[in-house]
């Protein structure tokens, strides 16, 4: 069921006299439809309206909303009822096809308000009609003084504004005033017939709703019209009424009791609450404290560990030199081994050849030794003959 907000009337979801208010509209329009007549219904929420324009041949009920149609559609879809889903500034038929549409308490929510009397016409036979209701711009604030502006209404008319309004799209423009009226009602038990007396409103501009008829025909309608949903005694309806209202007062009373008990309840909770709320306050602070602290040694220990970096980067870079100067220094070492290397040869030749020198030093000597030994060397001396050997 769509939710009721006061904007789109449900059977059952509010009282009888709003809803008779509601209701009396479709009675009214009922007058123009004639047996087998084609109709439109555009905005018909809820559907119940609709159906109440039985004479008709068929009834189309459009709403914007998913929700009403399905509603409409599965309480008073019946056999020339159906309900289909359209925006009224937008209507998805034929030029010339109905001869009755009616649009009650639809054009206020409409931003582009004019599209809707546009497509109404349209939609219209020549001869047909256009039944259009909105409440009055005046009165409608002043009964809302309390509540302020309807958030559902795009746009409210005043008496002269709303009739401007139709005239400038259809020729033919008639208006009723529909109020509430006290009525002294003489019914008998099965009447033939009724006799009303009333004259016409002589101050529209205080009316509570307006309603207008509108065609590009000549219009002949021009009574008044009065529905009454009940013949009976009104003050004593009334009265039935008042009691259930305060039988209802005396429950609400009850619920408000126990709502201000509630309430001293959830103040006392409240109050606690905000006991525990400052308790964890000064924790929290106590706590962000500690934070401060933990970060600003963080961040001291963060400083730390950059120049520790900083200084690993350094001995990095050392060690690196010092493997460069390791490897150069490993390079002439190598030199110097392959150096000492040769030396060691070459001293050892040395050694090998003074070895060979002493050898024939001392092959040399024992000549010498021979030499100046033998016989003929000292005969020669003797005789002051031969050579003279050095080291004798």
């Amino acid at each position: 069921m769509p939710e009721f907000t006061g904007e789109r009337v449900i059977p059952g979801l509010v009282d009888n006299n709003l809803f008779n208010e509601h209701l009396a509209r479709y009675r009214f329009a009922a007058r123009f439809v004639q047996p087998g007549a084609v109709v439109l219904d555009a905005g018909c929420g809820s559907g119940y309206g609709s159906a109440e324009l039985g004479a008709a041949g068929s009834i189309t009920g459009t709403d914007i909303s998913a929700d009403a149609v399905r509603y409409a559609q599965e309480n008073f879809g019946r056999h020339g009822v159906r309900f289909v889903q359209a925006a009224c500034e937008r209507l998805p038929f034929a030029d010339a096809i109905f001869d009755v549409v009616t649009t009650f308490e639809v054009i206020e929510h409409l931003e582009h308000w004019q599209k809707l009397l546009e497509e109404s016409r349209r939609v219209l036979k020549p001869s047909g009609v256009l039944l259009v209701s909105t409440p009055n711009k005046n009165y409608y604030a002043e009964a809302r003084a309390g509540a302020g502006p309807n958030p559902f209404h795009c746009h409210e008319f005043e008496y002269k504004e709303f009739e401007r309004a139709l005239y400038e799209v259809f020729p033919h423009v008639r208006l009723w005033t529909q109020n509430y009226a006290e009525a002294i009602v003489f019914a008998p038990l099965s009447p033939n017939g009724a006799v009303l007396e009333a004259r016409g409103d002589s101050e529209p501009e205080h009316a509570y709703f307006y309603i207008a008829v509108c065609s590009q025909a000549e219009l002949a309608a021009n009574g008044v019209f009065a529905w009454l949903p009940s013949t009976g005694n009104a003050l004593r309806e009334r009265e039935h009424h008042v009691a259930k209202l305060e039988g209802e007062l005396t429950q609400k009373d009850g619920w408000l009791k126990q709502l201000v008990n509630d309430h001293a309840a959830l103040h006392r909770s409240h109050e606690k609450t905000q006991a525990e709320l400052t308790t964890a306050n000064e924790w929290a602070e106590r706590l962000n404290a500690q934070i401060a602290e933990c970060n600003a040694r963080i961040e001291e220990l963060q400083t730390e560990a950059e120049a520790r970096l900083l200084w690993v980067r350094d001995l990095e870079k050392t060690i690196e030199r010092a493997h460069a100067e390791i490897h150069r220094l490993n390079a002439e070492l190598n030199k110097a081994d392959e150096w000492a290397q040769s030396l060691h040869e070459q001293l050892h030749e040395r050694a090998q050849d003074l070895a060979n020198a002493s050898e024939r030093l001392r092959q040399l000597r024992e000549e010498r030794q021979l030499i100046t030994g033998s016989k003929w060397m000292r005969l020669g001396r003797k005789l002051n003959l031969g050579p003279v050997v050095s080291g004798e």
